[in-house]
């Protein structure tokens, strides 16, 4: 059996101080085309939800090879409207760099009090599907070849309306 050898610690100079290496970034939101504003409903109560920042996903709704992006919102709480409505929103990938607003045409823009997303193929067709967690009912939604359909109350996951989900995840339980 060996032994193990122990070294002698080394002595650091408090006093001397290597600066961390400055690691520049740049923020590219604008010029890569993504135009979202997020709402945390936030009116000065400091309520729990408000407090929790939405989710984001990477997926490839459209098959195309590219991630795209779902960016959840959450909303204004009601009698404290702000100005607009506050949506989800899904961007396409042109594979360069660019996103442009495909939220409408795949049917995500839903207004919700909108907290993560989980991003799986709940039904083995190849496609990507979402679950969309919320302060009140959830969103099950079927990817369709690029566009979702809602398919939470037959699937039977909408959670209630005073629920509060702020997680999920997709698994395969049986493989």
């Amino acid at each position: 059996m060996e032994e193990a050898q122990v070294n002698t610690p080394v002595a650091v100079d408090a006093d001397k101080t290597t600066p961390a290496p400055r690691i520049p970034f740049t923020d590219i939101t604008q010029a890569s085309g993504i135009e979202f504003v997020h709402v945390n409903g936030a009116y000065g109560e400091r309520l729990m939800p408000e407090t929790i920042g939405s989710g984001a996903a990477f997926l490839d709704y459209d098959n195309d090879g590219d991630q795209d992006l779902l960016l959840v919102n959450f909303n204004y709480w009601p009698g404290h409207a702000g100005s607009g409505v506050a949506r989800h929103a899904l961007y396409a990938n042109d594979g360069m760099g660019r996103f442009r607003d495909v939220t409408e045409q795949a049917g995500v823009g839903f207004s919700d009090y909108g907290m993560g997303v989980a991003v799986g193929d709940y039904d083995g067709d190849g496609r990507q599907d979402l679950y969309l967690t919320c302060l009140g009912g959830n969103r099950l939604l079927h990817n369709e070849g690029g566009r979702f359909h809602e398919t939470t109350q037959a699937a039977g996951v909408a959670g209630g309306d005073n629920d509060w989900s702020t997680g999920a995840a997709f698994i395969d339980y049986d493989r």
